[in-house]
């Protein structure tokens, strides 16, 4: 794949998110959509969901192997992951991105609590927007650590299957807007 593309494919997977899946609406609350598929069945999205947040409690315990096997097998995929960097783009860069994510914990027997913002399916495309809220053993550390992201997750159907194809995480941090006086 060209350098430029690679690059620039987590923003394109980003694009692609906001202009064909529609808005849903914004509050406390969290929108689920669940469109039926052109063939008309309707995808159990909600599942998918639960196998997602198990896979994601055993990642942060240092185990990758439920993680895996709901990672797209097919490209394009991507990884804005939460310990930083520039991302990577590409399925076996992306999955040496996420089992070397995976050796930064410890199992601690930390669970995380997901608050959805947004869910959204529309046929083999799918969306969360969440806070991720663990307690988590990073590997060197003797204690158990806060961690709250900030997480974007996009999916797509593959063989009848919803894969992970794009991970955005960030640490959440206070809002920090300027103030009245600082714009004036």
């Amino acid at each position: 794949m060209h350098r430029s593309l690679r690059r620039r494919l987590p923003f394109l997977l980003a694009a692609l998110c906001l202009v064909a899946l529609p808005a849903a609406s914004a509050g406390a609350h969290a929108a689920t959509i669940d469109h039926p598929s052109r063939h008309g069945h309707e995808h159990n999205f909600e599942r998918f969901l639960q196998r997602y947040e198990t896979a994601n409690t055993a990642f942060v315990n240092g185990d990758p192997s439920r993680w895996l096997p709901i990672t797209a097998e097919q490209d394009p995929v991507s990884i804005f992951g939460g310990f930083g960097g520039l991302g990577e783009a590409g399925i076996a860069i992306v999955q040496q991105r996420y089992l070397l994510a995976a050796t930064a914990f410890r199992p601690s027997g930390a669970n995380v609590d997901f608050q959805y913002l947004v869910k959204d399916v529309h046929g083999r495309l799918a969306y969360t927007v969440a806070i991720e809220r663990s307690n988590v053993l990073y590997a060197g550390q003797t204690e158990r650590q806060p961690q709250v992201l900030r997480v974007t997750m996009l999916f797509r159907r593959e063989h009848g299957d919803w894969k992970i194809v794009h991970r955005h995480a960030d640490t959440m941090i206070d809002l920090q807007l300027p103030t009245a006086k600082e714009l004036s």
